[in-house]
């Protein structure tokens, strides 16, 4: 622990960079769990597959067969050494990557929530401690830096789930939350609610009798979520068009695991975007309907969908003004 070894009687200074682990069963002992916590990656290996095993009993020699018996040893050697990694480079790099890498607001807001989903709201929960959460922010931005870009991504997200998890059953929950925010789907439905409280108060404001519509915050209100939902339209399509290239180019996602992620991504995405670009489709012609005074009767039908949650869901009250009458 802290890099010092019992050794019988004495604590000797351990120099050390990485320490890999493995084992046949996870650690059930609360004891270990300190231990496993200090783990920060974690890999279910199955065994071998059918078609797996052909492979693997028709492949060659070794690297490490080769450069013990056969093969050019002086070879080996040399390009032995080549690979060894320096500890003083080591540190400079994850010095460099903390001072040098900004972490977006919207990805501290992924890991805070992403802690709070799998505490609170997962049955069982699933414990992050404080050291876990810390060492994620460092991975992050360690993996922004090693692919040469000076802000971390929003799917540099998707290697949390290879981090927090305690058992493998607990993977698919953490990779499916990840995947809802990058593709938007929460975000969506909550600009959808945001322009049917937008919707409403117009309905409010609108004058019958003249048709006229009210002067206020309204029109300011429908024209702000325009910006809103234009801007989002266009950071969605964005995303469309580069997520396939930005996966493929993560030196820390294998080429099979980003094709897969990609592929994974690409429906939802679509289907994410469609819903926005219906939004402010939608945004647009309640502005236009508000600025140009058109008739409620008008807006009924060309707002069908947001009409009918206003009449269901409004107080009698604000309805009756509309012209509508309860049913009795």
């Amino acid at each position: 622990n802290e890099k010092r070894f019992d050794n019988g009687n004495e604590q000797v200074s351990v120099p050390l960079v990485c320490l890999v682990g493995a084992s046949n069963e996870l650690p059930t002992d609360p004891e270990l769990q300190a231990l496993y916590d200090r783990f920060l990656f974690r890999k279910m290996v199955n065994p071998v597959s059918d078609y797996g095993i052909t492979q693997l009993l028709s492949c060659g020699p070794s690297a490490t067969s080769l450069a013990d018996g056969g093969g050019d040893g002086a070879g080996a050697a040399e390009e032995e050494a080549s690979l060894h990694l320096e500890s003083e480079w080591l540190t400079g790099l994850k010095e460099r990557a903390q001072e040098s890498v900004e972490v977006p607001a919207k990805v501290i807001d992924i890991l805070a929530r992403l802690r709070s989903h799998l505490m609170q709201e997962c049955e069982p929960p699933i414990y992050i401690s404080d050291r876990r959460l810390l060492k994620c922010m460092n991975m992050l931005k360690m993996c922004a830096y090693t692919n040469g870009r000076s802000q971390v991504s929003e799917f540099d997200c998707l290697l949390l789930k290879h981090v927090c998890w305690s058992n493998p059953e607990e993977q698919g929950k953490v990779d499916a939350w990840i995947v809802d925010q990058l593709i938007s789907q929460t975000e969506t439905k909550q600009l959808r609610y945001l322009l049917l409280g937008v919707f409403t108060r117009c309905c409010k404001a609108w004058k019958q009798e003249d048709g006229q519509s009210a002067e206020g915050e309204e029109g300011n209100d429908v024209a702000d979520l325009v910006e809103i939902l234009a801007a989002k339209l266009g950071a969605m399509r964005e995303q469309q068009r580069t997520v396939k290239h930005s996966l493929a180019e993560n030196i820390w996602l294998g080429e099979d695991e980003a094709a897969a992620v990609a592929g994974h991504l690409a429906k939802p995405l679509e289907i994410s975007t469609g819903q926005v670009e219906t939004l402010l489709r939608d945004a647009l012609t309640l502005a236009l309907a508000y600025k140009e005074k058109v008739p409620l009767y008008v807006v009924a039908d060309l707002l069908t969908e947001y009409w009918n949650d206003f009449i269901r869901k409004g107080n009698i009250e604000d309805v009756k003004p509309l012209g509508i009458k309860p049913i009795t």
